[in-house]
């Protein structure tokens, strides 16, 4: 039985009050089948969108996605996202069915759907509905399109790296014949959005599963990622050992993958596939100091000066690359926190202001800043407002 929250039971009671059937469907059902966590419940209803809007009328509701069926309802401040039952139409572009076709049949709903396990639907009354044998899949851990794999991928391309990515989430066996439709259909990616491939892509890398899948399905992660057609062995056996090895972030993998030798301009790469700024920024900086050394405190400090991102996610990142457990380098930038090192020009004890009242013009001040901070850095001077003007005065005089 499936316990759900009174928020979700608020809405469904208020759709069969007015004679509508209304489940809970997809992967809130999956997950708690799992005994995993529900972050998201999804309603189905038999109620049409304007029927649906009759009976919240009294709600604050949102049309989201009215045209094709779906009103988020707040329940108690919760959103949920209740869409009329559809079925199937035609696809001509690979991604998005050419008319929305409303059904009566919760059946019909759960035929065009993706996956087996993703079509489990739930009343608190009725129990559970498993037109298409989902429970029997998560019993034996089987990722499975529901009907002909070669028609589901061929209606919604994505589906193709949804598929991989709940067989790496969820560490379940592709069943065979869907594993067939995705490597013949791998090509109709290229109707996909970069965006939504790099969100499923990423999902993918931070899954627990990532690894083991790399190499049986590198030839569709090459349809977007052509550059993987160029790993080694060699080199697809180290990435792999590194993806087991590191923590399960998206954007520590998505570096520990751009690093292998085959991807040699990974800032193209992320633009291709629309990373945001930030992203890029993180990925690119533990990537141009995958090398950079961490012996000492110094060493630590220089790289605390270089990196655009957290340490502690750089030195998972390296822990990954190198494949062992920095300790040491830890305590070292405990030390250099507790002490409050300079590390950044912003902590430097003068500024541009100082040196411009010294005569500094232009490029001068930037360039002395950065060879104060590097000084300083390297304990050739202490970071102290006196000492750096009289090491200035010194070196100009």
């Amino acid at each position: 039985m499936m316990k759900l929250p009174d928020y979700v039971c608020k809405a469904m009671d208020a759709l069969n009050q007015a004679g509508y059937e209304c489940y809970v469907v997809g992967g809130a059902v999956r997950s708690a089948v799992l005994h995993a966590p529900v972050h998201d419940y999804d309603l189905t209803t038999s109620a049409l969108p304007e029927q649906m809007k009759q009976v919240f009328a009294t709600w604050h509701t949102f049309d989201t996605g009215i045209r094709h069926g779906t009103l988020t309802v707040l329940s108690d401040h919760h959103p949920l996202e209740i869409t009329t039952y559809r079925k199937e139409a035609g696809y001509q572009d690979h991604r998005h069915p050419d008319q929305v076709v409303f059904t009566s049949a919760l059946m019909e709903d759960c035929a065009r759907r993706d996956f087996t396990i993703n079509a489990l639907c739930y009343h608190p009354k009725e129990g559970m509905k498993d037109f298409y044998g989902g429970l029997t899949d998560i019993k034996n851990r089987i990722i499975r399109c529901i009907g002909d794999p070669y028609r589901r991928f061929d209606e919604d391309a994505l589906r193709i790296l949804r598929a991989i990515r709940f067989a790496a989430q969820l560490q379940f066996e592709m069943e065979e014949k869907t594993s067939q439709a995705i490597l013949a259909l791998k090509d109709t990616l290229h109707y996909v959005s970069a965006e939504r491939i790099s969100e499923e892509f990423t999902k993918y890398l931070s899954s627990d599963g990532c690894a083991m899948l790399l190499y049986p399905y590198r030839s569709v992660f090459a349809v977007f990622l052509p550059e993987m057609s160029q790993l080694s062995k060699q080199d697809m056996q180290s990435l792999i050992t590194r993806l087991q090895f590191s923590k399960n972030d998206r954007l520590i993998r998505m570096a520990l993958l751009l690093s292998a030798p085959c991807f040699t301009d990974p800032h193209r790469i992320l633009n291709r596939l629309k990373f945001s700024n930030h992203d890029r920024r993180t990925v690119l900086s533990m990537i141009a100091l995958k090398d950079a050394p961490m012996q000492t405190r110094t060493d630590v400090r220089f790289i605390l000066r270089d990196i655009q991102m957290d340490f502690l996610q750089y030195l998972q990142y390296r822990e990954g690359m190198d494949l062992c457990r920095y300790v040491q380098v830890y305590d070292l930038y405990e030390q250099i926190i507790r002490n409050h090192d300079c590390t950044a020009l912003r902590d430097l004890a003068v500024n541009g202001g100082d040196l411009v009242l010294r005569g500094y013009q232009g490029k001068q001040i930037s360039e002395t800043l950065n060879d104060l901070l590097k000084k300083v850095i390297e304990d050739v001077l202490p970071n102290d407002r006196k000492a750096l003007l009289d090491y200035l005065s010194s070196s100009t005089s």
